[in-house]
């Protein structure tokens, strides 16, 4: 091989190494405290829009944006109507890395890696705060410093006989240009990658802007294909929003194509024309197509959003889990009409008290369990899901209405809410406790004190549905202090358990059950007037006490 040609293949390696780089190490920037953020923001407007241009923009990567936002959408922090403007507008971050590319930006390179050089000099790679960027912006250098080592060896390159025949293959015909663009964009999973290693090319001539153009458009489609390959094995919104991705790129690329026909069959100026107008340079033409595909996946977007996400979702319906993490109710809009959204709001809160008893359902014999009921793990993953959103909805509600009047009710309903997310906490924490220990070596008091805190579960969930108030008073009465009771089932199943790691379970599982009541009394306020046979008669009825009294 000539000088020529391991210049070109070493400057083929820094970019593909360059690209990596940057991808890896800005997923991890944009993780964490980045992602918090976004969450808190989601909900403003443009913010998905903004947000999608720059994880684009920085990770390079439809495919990675896809996943991020899946991740979304699974934990109940956005809906699909809001992920799919962030979507369509990562595809137009991408365009960042092309239009820098399609410039002459060699010494700008130089700086950039003495720059980062003098950065590991000082230690900078080895920071918690900076290493992310100091290797993402080396990642960067490599890539760039790559593809102007592409640039300059390219000429000499393709004067060899393998390298003519295999652009006379590619540019002989418009089927073959969109095929191999589409085959090497599956194969890198990157349309910009494609338009980037395309550009040097251009540059020398050595492929004309028409043959590019064709490349770009079927690099596009393959880039989306690749991303739906990617979720195939998956279900949910990952593959839903996959299949979105695919789906905007096809319509993209069917708005173009014609033209691009139309345009060089009927000599009509069309998009050729516009490019050619805006730029001199063939390089800035193509960087300039790939953007134009990009704005156009954006207005198609915006113009088929309702019948894209339809039939994706028909095509790839939610996942079980899916469906519980997200609230019923609430919706966007209702956060401008504080009564609309309090009232929604009161909804999503009876539906979580109507989950509690799941929360022991492992702990029940089989034959006794709710058909209806969840795993644990599931069950307490939901819950907290939907009590996060609620209190986003609240938070937006307040931000939509500064001067509102009955702002009170708002930190009442909030207030409920963080009454009843440690509940839910402690309920998982009471089970798992329980389920850590053998069936075999659990005090058969144990069962009873399941049993009777599943009544009183019970009792709560009858709350939300309950108008005469009668399942309030009933709660209140046997959430009652009973301290005194729960130090004889502590002696009694302290002295049930065998061995240590059993005993120190059974002692959180009786530390947390009183936080369970004491967490529960707070979710029921007190009835107008005291209830004959309050005390503490009541808890023991309903855990069948095996001859415990009160001290």
């Amino acid at each position: 091989m000539s000088d020529s040609g391991l210049a070109a293949w070493a400057g083929l390696g820094l970019f593909f190494v360059g690209m990596r780089m940057v991808g890896t190490h800005m997923r991890q920037f944009t993780g964490g405290a980045v992602r918090s953020l976004l969450i808190r923001v989601l909900n403003r407007p443009m913010a998905p829009q903004s947000a999608g241009l720059m994880f684009g923009a920085l990770t390079q990567s439809t495919g990675a944006v896809t996943f991020i936002t899946s991740g979304l959408i699974a934990s109940g922090a956005m809906t699909l109507e809001r992920a799919l403007p962030m979507l369509a507008w990562a595809n137009m971050g991408t365009s960042a890395l092309v239009l820098l590319a399609a410039i002459n930006i060699h010494s700008a390179v130089l700086v950039l890696l003495g720059l980062v050089g003098l950065g590991f000099f000082l230690g900078l790679e080895q920071s918690d705060k900076y290493r992310h960027v100091t290797f993402a912006l080396l990642g960067l250098g490599l890539l760039m410093f790559g593809l102007t080592l592409l640039k300059t060896s390219v000429a000499a390159v393709g004067s060899d006989p393998w390298m003519r025949e295999f652009i006379e293959f590619a540019g002989s015909g418009v089927a073959i240009a969109l095929v191999s663009g589409f085959v090497i964009a599956v194969a890198v999973q990157s349309s910009s990658i494609v338009t980037v290693l395309a550009l040097p090319l251009v540059h020398e001539g050595l492929i004309n802007l028409d043959q590019t153009v064709l490349m770009i458009y079927g690099a596009s489609v393959g880039s989306g294909f690749a991303v739906m390959l990617a979720a195939s094995g998956m279900e949910g919104s990952a593959r839903v929003i996959s299949l979105i991705q695919a789906m905007l790129r096809v319509l993209a690329a069917g708005v173009l194509l014609p033209l691009f026909f139309i345009e060089q069959q009927a000599d009509i100026p069309l998009v050729l024309s516009l490019l050619r107008w805006l730029s001199d340079s063939d390089a800035t033409q193509c960087a300039l197509a790939y953007a134009l595909f990009q704005a156009v996946l954006v207005l198609a977007s915006q113009a088929m959003a309702k019948g894209l996400i339809a039939l994706s979702v028909r095509l790839a319906p939610p996942t079980l889990e899916e469906a519980l993490m997200k609230p019923h109710y609430l919706f966007d809009e209702a956060v401008n009409d504080p009564a609309t959204a309090l009232a929604l709001v009161e909804l999503e809160h009876k539906r979580l008290l109507t989950f509690l008893p799941d929360f022991l359902e492992d702990l029940r014999p089989e034959e006794e369990r709710s058909p209806s009921a969840q795993p644990l793990k599931l069950r307490s993953a939901a819950s907290e899901s939907i009590a996060n959103e609620i209190n986003q909805f609240l938070g937006a509600t307040l931000r939509a209405n500064p001067d509102m009047a009955g702002v009170e009710e708002v930190f009442s309903a909030r207030s409920r809410l963080h009454t009843l997310q440690p509940l839910q906490a402690a309920l998982t924490q009471f089970s798992a406790g329980l389920l850590a220990v053998p069936l075999e070596e659990r005090p058969a008091f144990a069962e009873h004190m399941v049993e009777g805190l599943h009544a009183i579960l019970m009792v709560a969930a009858e709350v939300a549905s309950d108008e005469t108030g009668d399942s309030q008073e009933m709660l209140f009465i046997l959430t009652e202090e009973r301290s005194a009771l729960m130090e004889r089932v502590r002696e009694e199943l302290l002295g049930g358990s065998t061995n240590i790691e059993g005993r120190e379970a059974l002692l959180s599982a009786t530390l947390t059950f009183e936080r369970i009541i004491w967490l529960l009394r707070r979710l029921s306020p007190p009835p107008a007037k005291p209830l004959e046979g309050s005390g503490d008669g009541a808890l023991e009825a309903a855990l069948k006490d095996d001859g415990l009294t009160l001290a």
